[in-house]
């Protein structure tokens, strides 16, 4: 996968995370997750700097994503997705500031 590839994708996955909780944006979030984690083990060691912290987040990710799918309480489901959202968009904003310290 070519460094604008990367982009292209993560920029994709980013921009179309759900903005606010409910069932079908859990189930969404879940999808791009799968589609982040793919880009992730393609990447493999190229981006080593950034790849522990942001490899050591995606078990605490997917937890708080299926969280925010059962949604038992909505508080909390909330709650779960807005992690989960969160440390969605900052692992890709370091990939891909790590790629354009590449570029440079």
């Amino acid at each position: 996968m070519t460094s604008s590839e990367v982009k292209v994708q993560l920029t994709a996955i980013r921009e179309n995370l759900p903005l606010q909780y409910s069932q079908s944006g859990a189930r969404k979030m879940m999808s791009s997750y799968e589609n982040y984690k793919h880009i992730l083990q393609v990447l493999g060691q190229s981006y080593s700097s950034i790849s522990s912290p942001v490899r050591s987040a995606l078990p605490e990710i997917e937890t708080a994503i299926r969280q925010a799918i059962r949604g038992a309480q909505k508080k909390e489901a909330e709650e779960c997705f807005s992690q989960a959202r969160r440390q969605m968009i900052e692992g890709i904003n370091s990939i891909l500031l790590a790629d354009a310290r590449k570029l440079q």
